[in-house]
């Protein structure tokens, strides 16, 4: 960058023109920029925003995230920043938004062009293409419409627009990557036309630090104030760039720093604690050699344990086969008393039996002797005959009972007496009808082995007469009949039901008319009496009674006549029952003996069992118990679960003596286990050993926990006197890194003053205004300064620590310089805290360090960015760039051709918006000025946004000629006017 521009050997890299299409609230607009201008337009249009898009070009991004960072784009009325999503909104609302900006370089002109990137959220992709924008505007603009203004090109897409800008050039490139954007934006390589193509800011270094000294200088000419803080951040950045080797970069964490010291001191502090407890281990050391010799006893009891176990299955076994024996002489008991108590059982029902049949015996005899006298009132009657007889009888009493009662029942009853009349002197009439007929009787006509069969089913089949001599055929048909039926001992078999034979006998015809003849009679007496009792009540309760009393007398005869036929078959099985019952109670006594005497046997057996299952019964409750006892032991020491016995002990010598002696010696083991507990327990407590698990402190650890722990300390008390040779040399290392820490806190503080000294050099004859000379103060922290003579005063070299005041006192130092919460790194831009400038004007003896006009320190604030750009860029570059200037209002006008002198002669155009109220003057002057409000297309991209600017600016030429600085594209509009 040099002080005459366009003298020969310069490489002159310059920014010629901006485009913004459906962007910034603008749908189409196009900007010169590579001379002085102002934009006029009304208040709020985004006038600011159209220069501040060019950060966009020339910063190596392809996002908006942490965009107030990158781009630091303010909203100047809300005196904050806008946010991610705000920005690229503003400048990519839509799919036709694009930013073209033009520039050349030695290479030649080109393009690089903005698009919307859908690839992720708020980023934008970069389109490299080497022609001027003359050759793109028919891509995104259409000027050929009737009033002039232009129409949105309604083809408009990315995917073509990719096409053709490769069609116009091989050497199209689309680069999204930062890293090869900061290649391609700041080449150096000026001798290479395919490196420098698209370049636009060549550094003169391309690391890391050049570039982010860059970013500030480039926000700085973009915001060019009075502003102290940002040229302070600006010359800090400068200062990193400006070092030689990149390990002279001045990024100091003293957070690490510091905790590195602590650790140090923390070890130091833990070695001298464990040293003090040595004597400690050394009574622990001695505990656990004793306790190892009592580590025997778990074994032992595990061996007992398992002795008790064995035994308790042997006594199992044993006390099984006792019980059995035990269990089977008391079954052969068992067995024995039942059968004694069946055969006592089966004796007293004999017994039973006997005395039952010695009852029906006795009711039978008493059965048969009433039914034979009863009998013997019927003559040869059969008991059929005798029973309905009998029932007449009683239903003619129940009826003459109910006629007594009731005087309906009575005419009721005289009806049926009437009719009972006339029945019998039909069956008179009828007896003796068959009276006459008596000879043809069947049992005259058949012999006897006929007869009997059907006396036996009925003795009145026999009795029956046909009236006259069978014929052949009937005949036969009977005796086929009776052949049917099977002769037995007791009568005859029907098939499967039995008849009992019956006694031939004659019907007595007189005995039977004279029961005609006595009923008749009754029946008379019955109606005489019927019809007495009518005209005679007080005699009616007395033939009640009676009648009654003859009611229960028929009854019981019904009864009695009901139990003969059963009663001498009764009387004869009864005796034969008893006869059997008395016979098999003799055999039973004598099975009763034989079984006494076998009980006597068998008793003596059991007992001798039950004594040896008692004795083992015993001995399987001892060892029981002794389980019992060690379940105890094992939950009192539960880690003795986890023992195994190398070989069970003996079943005869597991014994209460045994295991009391057993239990003795784990007590002893316990206390020196307890003992050893608190002593590790301690040493946990006091940060000698960690516990991370928590082992040592449940109730009953592990033995291999205790081990383990024993172990760990054996070896840090054996190792020592190594620990604490590392420990010397980490505290030498640290000293080192103290030593290079003081050097660099001491190189840098030096390196700012030979920063500010150079930039004073250069500042020599240098005048602004009426200032003839200017000098600059870089202030630095005064914090940081102290820190330095404090750093100053330590000797870092040994193998012992600083003092801990040096720690303090850097503590207190990070406290106050960096106060609550946040990073504890050390930068550049920390420690320089401002930005300051000495002035003499003419004739004056001394500097002053009174402020100078807004105006004034604008441009000493732009001499002291022109020097720092010429140290970032590449030696013997030319610049011709826009810089922005919003507070051109408070320049006083009479500095403003000087301004824009010195301006263009160190490569910058002034550019800055303003409404119509500007001043006349100061649009004359800039000579050149934009007005972006006055244009709206009817047919925009989008509805939001119809401003429309392009075709070049308006101005003066002061006499200079119009190719100087008008834009091309105005020549149709300087043709002379047809006045």
């Amino acid at each position: 960058m040099s002080d005459s521009q366009g003298s020969p050997g310069n490489f002159n890299f310059g920014i010629r023109r901006l485009v913004l299409v459906d962007s910034a609230g603008f749908c189409y607009v196009e900007i010169p920029v590579d001379n002085h201008g102002l934009i006029l337009g009304p208040g709020n249009l985004g006038k600011s925003s159209l220069l501040n898009s060019l950060r966009l070009f020339l910063l190596p991004e392809n996002n908006f995230k942490n965009s107030r960072k990158k781009f630091a784009f303010r909203n100047a009325s809300a005196g904050s920043f806008y946010t991610n999503e705000e920005s690229y909104q503003h400048y990519f609302p839509s799919q036709f938004s694009f930013l073209i900006m033009e520039a050349e370089n030695p290479a030649g002109v080109h393009c690089q062009i903005l698009y919307r990137d859908s690839a992720s959220q708020l980023s934008y992709g970069r389109a490299f293409v080497p022609v001027g924008y003359d050759q793109l505007r028919p891509l995104f603009w259409d000027g050929n419409d009737e009033d002039g203004i232009g129409q949105a090109v309604p083809e408009l897409s990315f995917s073509r627009l990719s096409e053709k800008l490769k069609k116009l050039s091989k050497e199209t490139r689309f680069v999204n990557d930062p890293a090869k954007l900061k290649q391609m934006l700041y080449s150096s390589e000026l001798m290479n036309a395919d490196a420098v193509r698209y370049s636009v800011l060549p550094l003169g270094e391309s690391d890391e630090r050049r570039v982010q000294s860059l970013r500030t200088l480039i926000l700085l000419l973009f915001e060019m104030k009075a502003d102290d803080q940002a040229m302070s951040n600006a010359v800090a950045s400068i200062i990193e760039a400006d070092k030689k080797f990149a390990d002279d970069a001045f990024d100091f964490n003293i957070d690490d720093f510091l905790n590195r010291h602590d650790q140090l001191k923390q070890q130091q502090t833990q070695l001298t604690r464990i040293e003090k407890e040595r004597s400690r281990f050394e009574k622990l050391q001695k505990d656990y050699q004793a306790y190892q010799t009592l580590l025997r006893s778990q074994h032992d009891f595990a061996a007992f344990r398992d002795g008790v176990s064995h035994a308790l299955q042997d006594i199992g076994a044993r006390r099984k086969a006792a019980v059995e024996a035990f269990n089977e002489q008391n079954e052969t008991l068992r067995h024995v008393l039942q059968a004694l108590k069946k055969l006592e059982q089966d004796a007293s029902g004999l017994k039973g039996e006997i005395r039952s049949a010695d009852r029906r015996i006795k009711q039978a005899e008493q059965n048969q002797k009433d039914g034979e006298l009863l009998l013997s009132q019927y003559g040869d009657n059969t008991l059929q005959e005798i029973e309905d007889i009998q029932k007449e009888e009683l239903d003619g009493k129940k009826g003459h009972l109910a006629a007594l009662k009731s005087a309906a029942q009575a005419e009721i009853r005289l009806e049926q007496i009437q009719k009972k009349k006339q029945e019998l002197e039909r069956k008179l009439e009828s007896l003796k009808e068959r009276e006459s007929k008596q000879h043809w009787q069947l049992q005259n006509q058949l012999d006897e082995a006929t007869a009997a069969p059907l006396r036996a089913v009925d003795p009145r089949l026999v009795m029956a007469s046909p009236g006259q001599d069978l014929d052949a055929d009937s005949k036969a048909a009977i005796e086929a009949f009776a052949r049917l039926f099977v002769p037995t001992d007791k009568g005859f078999d029907w098939f499967d039901a039995e008849f009992q034979a019956q006694p031939a006998r004659q019907t007595d015809f007189a005995e039977q008319r004279r029961h005609i003849e006595g009923e008749l009679h009754g029946l008379e007496k019955e109606r005489a009496e019927l019809a007495d009792t009518a005209n005679q009540e007080h005699d009616r309760p007395r033939l009640i009674e009676r009648t009654e009393k003859e009611i229960r007398a028929i009854e019981k005869d019904l009864d009695t006549l009901s139990r003969y036929p059963a009663a001498a078959t009764t009387l004869r099985d009864a005796t034969d029952e008893k006869q059997a019952a008395e016979e098999q109670l003799a055999k039973l006594e004598e099975q009763a003996r034989l079984e006494q005497e076998k009980q006597d046997a068998v008793q003596q057996k059991a007992a001798k069992a039950r004594a040896e299952k008692e004795r083992i019964e015993e001995r399987e409750r001892e060892l029981a118990g002794l389980s019992r006892s060690v379940g105890t032991v094992e939950h009192r020491f539960p880690h003795l679960k986890a023992v195994e016995a190398e070989q069970p002990l003996d079943i005869e010598q597991v014994s209460v003596a045994a295991f009391d002696d057993l239990q003795t010696q784990l007590d002893d083991l316990e206390e020196r286990r307890r003992s050893i507990l608190d002593h590790l327990r301690q040493f946990v407590y006091l940060g000698i050993h960690e516990d991370t698990e928590g082992e040592l402190q449940k109730d009953s650890p592990a033995s291999s926990a205790i081990r383990e722990t024993f172990k760990g300390l054996s070896d840090l008390f054996a190792g020592m006197a190594e620990r604490w040779n590392v420990l010397e040399q980490q505290v030498g290392i640290h000293n080192e890194t103290v030593a290079s820490y003081r050097q660099a806190l001491k190189s840098n503080h030096e390196h700012i003053a030979r920063f500010e000294a150079q930039l004073n050099r250069e500042l020599e004859g240098v005048r602004i205004n009426d200032l003839v000379e200017i000098r600059v103060d870089i202030h630095t922290d005064p914090k940081f300064r102290n820190l330095v003579e404090e750093a100053n005063n330590i000797d870092p070299y040994g193998n012992q620590l600083q003092s801990d005041a040096f720690y303090d006192r850097l503590r207190v130092f990070v406290a106050d310089f960096f106060g609550e919460g946040g990073s504890k790194r050390l930068t550049m831009d920390k420690v320089i805290t401002g930005i300051s400038y000495r002035t003499r004007k003419e004739n004056a003896t001394s500097l002053d360090k009174k402020g100078q006009s807004t105006s004034t320190t604008a441009l000493i604030n732009l001499e002291l960015v022109y020097r720092l750009l010429k140290r970032v860029l590449y030696p013997g570059v030319q610049l011709s760039f826009p810089m922005v200037l919003d507070e051109l209002a408070s320049v006083d006008i009479s500095q403003m051709p000087s301004l824009l002198e010195r301006l263009r002669n160190q490569g910058f155009n002034l550019f800055s918006a303003a409404t119509h109220s500007a001043s006349a003057e100061v649009i004359y002057l800039i000579g050149r000025h934009l007005e972006v409000g006055q244009m709206r297309t009817a047919k925009p991209y989008s509805p939001q946004r119809t401003l429309v600017f392009w075709g070049g600016a308006e101005g003066f030429t002061n006499g200079e000629a119009m190719s100087h600085w008008a834009d091309q594209t105005q020549a149709s509009l300087m043709e002379p006017v047809d006045e």
